[in-house]
């Protein structure tokens, strides 16, 4: 088995996707009585998302000034 990292890394699971379809049979179908669709208010697709969420955050100055701190904490300086 290939060692996975902590971060994804495209070129790995490319080749291990391709490993996998030209040495197992994989099976293509869902599990009995598994749904084909999922439906409901907590289901989204590309288009939907966007439109019904925000996802930004707007960083205030108290915000920004605990990154900076943080960020000199790490490198070992002080402010």
């Amino acid at each position: 088995m290939p060692f996975l990292q902590y971060m994804p890394d495209h070129e790995d699971y490319t080749a291990r996707a391709k490993r996998r379809l030209e040495s197992e049979q994989l099976d293509k179908s869902l599990p009995e009585g598994f749904p084909t669709k999922l439906a409901g208010g907590l289901v989204w697709d590309a288009e939907s998302v966007a439109r019904e969420f925000d996802f930004n955050y707007h960083l205030t100055a108290h915000d920004l000034e605990e990154i900076h701190n943080a960020l000199h904490h790490f490198k070992g300086k002080t402010t």
